[in-house]
């Protein structure tokens, strides 16, 4: 995804990179809103200043509390092993912890705290004059991982989290998410009242919307045309300023959107929840939404993607123009 536009964004949080750890940041917003491009523009921006810890957890097969111990340890010196090994390798070290291979040996024998040692390689970095940031993109899908079957993984690290910024003032913390029920969920389980702050980020407002798109070539008959129709989704737009009709492209995204809702749709009908899912769409139109009494088919509707919820500012929208467009003719409103 291309990066446009974000100067408040990246003034806001290169200020609290800045500043000294006190709180987890929790960088939030609707799908393809364009969080991870943000922070990784400011990492490569800091790198001279900040040591980063950019954990992508799309990207990783994880299922067991071994399978995260293996995403935040290597031992020493495997960078080079490895371009030994395949010279035309491209890795960086920054996204592990570096330590002897005695040490992961415990750490995965349960000998050792995988906290503490993250603790002291995170002080070494302090005190050669880094400051260290971890930054975690999706880290809900370590949710339903557990410690020897008992303690939820997520629980002690977030406490871990808590003790490297509020306590410690150490390192920065970074968890992005567009699962917002997660935050909630987080929140209310891991004592994190006062250790957290919340920063939007959100699709494009329609006005610089059209004026990147303008400045990418389209002509303004076609920008109007596509904000109008899909908002300022960076990634639609991305998508419809590369080669081919854009106003064609916005309805064949239009298509995929209308069936995918109609297929929502069609499964809560098999489960019997049809009603209520066009109960809750109706409302979704007439902004109706209760978070607290309509919250079940809330939760379906995010988890589908066709409705975001914003539980800091208690709002509750369509993910696009394109889904509530879509809501709108198959209600036949």
């Amino acid at each position: 995804m291309r990066f446009w536009d974000r100067e408040k964004e990246v003034r806001d949080l290169k200020a609290h990179i800045e500043s000294e750890p006190n709180s987890i940041l929790f960088v939030y917003g609707p799908k393809s809103s364009g969080k991870s491009i943000l922070v990784m523009k400011i990492m490569e921006d800091m790198k001279k200043q900040v040591h980063s810890y950019f954990y992508d957890l799309r990207l990783m097969p994880i299922s067991s509390y071994k399978d995260i111990l293996a995403v935040f340890f290597r031992e020493r010196g495997w960078k080079q092993k490895l371009k030994e090994a395949i010279p035309s390798i491209a890795s960086s070290a920054a996204n592990y912890f570096e330590v002897d291979a005695k040490v992961i040996e415990d750490i995965f024998s349960l000998k050792l705290n995988p906290f503490e040692v993250m603790e002291g390689v995170i002080k070494s970095k302090v005190k050669k004059g880094k400051k260290v940031v971890i930054v975690f993109d999706e880290l809900q899908k370590l949710k339903d991982v557990y410690i020897n079957g008992e303690r939820k993984f997520v629980s002690e690290l977030f406490n871990f989290f808590v003790r490297l910024t509020k306590v410690l003032h150490l390192s920065h913390v970074i968890v992005m998410t567009s699962d917002t029920f997660f935050i909630e969920e987080v929140y209310t389980g891991s004592s994190l009242k006062n250790t957290s702050i919340y920063y939007l980020v959100d699709y494009f407002d329609d006005d610089t919307a059209k004026k990147i798109l303008i400045e990418e070539g389209l002509s303004k008959e076609d920008a109007d045309y596509i904000v109008n129709m899909s908002g300022g989704v960076p990634w639609i737009m991305a998508e419809v300023i590369s080669n081919g009709d854009p106003k064609e492209k916005i309805e064949n995204l239009y298509l995929q959107t209308k069936a995918r809702l109609i297929d929502v749709l069609a499964n809560a009908k098999k489960k019997g929840l049809y009603e209520e899912i066009i109960d809750t769409l109706k409302k979704a139109l007439d902004n109706k939404l209760d978070p607290i009494n309509d919250r079940e088919m809330i939760e379906r509707l995010v988890s589908k993607e066709v409705l975001f919820y914003d539980p800091i500012r208690n709002e509750i929208k369509f993910q696009t123009k394109l889904d509530e467009r879509a809501a709108k003719e198959i209600l036949n409103v």
